[in-house]
């Protein structure tokens, strides 16, 4: 008798066991979009989303560069910092044009808001981008409800498209500065300048040089110190007295030394 009850007692041991681990691995499984969406809705005022719109084959210096210094932000002040994220058509893995495979957290339908709407250039930013009505059509509607608008490289291009450029200062990808200026002779373009600041909107020429308008927008948002320690981390400098840019039609030349 007492066999049996020992028996028993251990496949009841068992089966709870069994139920426990399985409880416990859905509940891992199940954290998901809406987890996420959950967590951001609880953020603070002082942590702000950065949207990376991509499309395919968009470049690896134009998307990497800023995300990690926003990225990096977390490690300065973790109550007070930039929240990162890839935002694609539908969602899913894409190609970079170098060809590095990622996947992004969301999808333009399923995005949450942005505070800071980051376009980094792409192979079709000059061609098909600009028809992609579905791309556009994100781009101006988070554009106009961003804080700040960040564009690397011909990232300019389609955020001109939409007309929200028109009257402004701004800059792109040194090779297509000509271009550019053709097809958008409303906006007034600038070749003396790694970025451009023009109210909300900040453009840059993109490459290497992605980490600085990135550097800039942490300064802007929080404070020198907060740009200086997160460059620190990321083995960087940060002096913008040294860097040729525009701020709302202020330039700052590069320093001779």
């Amino acid at each position: 008798m007492f066999d049996d009850v020992e028996t028993w007692s251990g496949a009841a041991k068992t089966i709870l066991l069994i139920v426990l681990l399985s409880s416990t691995t859905f509940a891992c499984e199940s954290k998901g979009p809406a987890t996420q969406d959950a967590e951001i809705s609880r953020q603070s005022p002082d942590v702000l989303n950065a949207g990376f719109v991509v499309a395919e084959n968009v470049f690896n210096s134009e998307l990497m560069a800023p995300f990690d210094i926003f990225h990096h932000t977390i490690f300065r002040d973790s109550d007070r910092y930039i929240r990162p994220f890839i935002v694609s058509p539908d969602g899913k893995k894409f190609k970079t044009f170098e060809g590095i495979t990622i996947e992004a957290d969301y999808s333009f339908d399923s995005s949450p808001p942005i505070d800071i709407l980051v376009i980094p250039s792409t192979d079709g930013s000059m061609s098909d981008d600009l028809t992609n009505e579905a791309y556009m059509a994100f781009i101006e509607s988070a554009a106009q409800g961003a804080d700040w608008v960040l564009t690397l490289c011909d990232g300019a291009f389609p955020l001109a498209e939409t007309g929200l450029l028109s009257g402004r200062v701004a800059t792109t990808f040194p090779g297509d500065r000509d271009e550019f200026a053709l097809r958008y002779p409303d906006v007034d373009l600038r070749y003396d300048a790694n970025f451009v600041v023009d109210g909300k909107f900040v453009t840059s020429v993109g490459g290497a040089l992605s980490y600085e308008p990135a550097l800039y927008l942490v300064d802007r948002i929080y404070s020198w110190k907060a740009a200086a320690k997160t460059a620190e981390g990321m083995v960087l400098g940060w002096d913008p007295s040294s860097i040729p840019h525009i701020v709302d039609g202020e330039y700052a030349l590069r320093s001779s030394d």
